[in-house]
């Protein structure tokens, strides 16, 4: 794989600001894309990017910032953002991250619904809208229906991004997910996992990619035949962000 290929999301490397130096070392180890968390702070993220030759193709964007539809479409808009990705539910203030995807089939049909009533408009600004999972929405629900399937039902043009770990962690099989939904694969998080011993909800059960057990070659086999424009590599918590980028990126571009 060519290292152009890969992208990363600078969450990876949010507790080693300044910024300036995460993306000036990004640059030196030859990203050409990153994937944005906090597009609020667009003027320094757009002259850091400018600076440094990156695009931002993608950006996470907060479920409850879709209400100042305007603004964040203008944010996009100004860093050039082709995506826009919705990580998660909204939680309670204080509450636990877990604690957010708790929610019965109903609830979980309302998010979906409630996110794909938001594709239109952000079509209409030039980007597109997507969804990007985490753990739990493979547990399955009574019906026998993944949250995956219930908030992505709700519009065929809501687009999906993939993560890859977090499928894993969830107990399900990454291959038949990507092709369950390849046709609406925009982007894919590439997060590896030490060993699957290990409580793979802890961030310290993640590790670079290539150093866990996770079958990359036959993953990313399968994701080339999907329309995913963003191969990202992402870890939640790394003690070396550093360390980490420079070992998945050698992994991957011997594959």
């Amino acid at each position: 794989m060519n290292k152009k290929e890969i992208s990363i999301q600078i969450y990876t490397a949010r507790n080693f600001k300044p910024y300036e130096n995460i993306f000036k070392f990004l640059f030196e180890q030859g990203f050409k894309n990153v994937e944005l968390f906090e597009v609020e702070t667009f003027n320094e993220t757009k002259i850091l990017l400018e600076k440094y030759n990156l695009t931002a193709q993608s950006s996470h964007i907060g479920f409850d910032t879709l209400k100042d539809t305007k603004n964040i479409i203008s944010c996009l808009q100004k860093l050039n953002v082709k995506h826009a990705i919705v990580p998660c539910p909204v939680g309670k203030p204080g509450g636990k991250f877990e604690e957010i995807f708790d929610k019965n089939e109903e609830e979980w049909h309302h998010f979906g619904k409630e996110l794909a009533s938001y594709v239109k408009i952000f079509e209409d600004n030039g980007i597109t809208l997507g969804y990007h999972n985490h753990a739990f929405e493979f547990n399955m629900l009574p019906s026998g229906k993944m949250p995956i399937e219930c908030i992505l039902e709700h519009n065929e043009k809501l687009k999906y991004e993939i993560d890859i770990g977090w499928v894993v962690a969830g107990k399900a099989d990454p291959i038949f997910w990507i092709k369950k939904f390849a046709s609406r694969i925009i982007a894919c998080h590439l997060k590896d996992f030490s060993s699957p011993d290990k409580n793979l909800i802890n961030h310290d059960s993640q590790c670079a990619i290539g150093n866990g057990f996770i079958d990359w070659e036959s993953i990313l086999y399968e994701i080339k035949k999907t329309n995913c424009e963003i191969l990202a590599l992402e870890h939640d918590d790394p003690k070396d962000y550093k360390d980490y980028v420079s070992k998945s990126l050698n992994f991957l571009s011997n594959i």
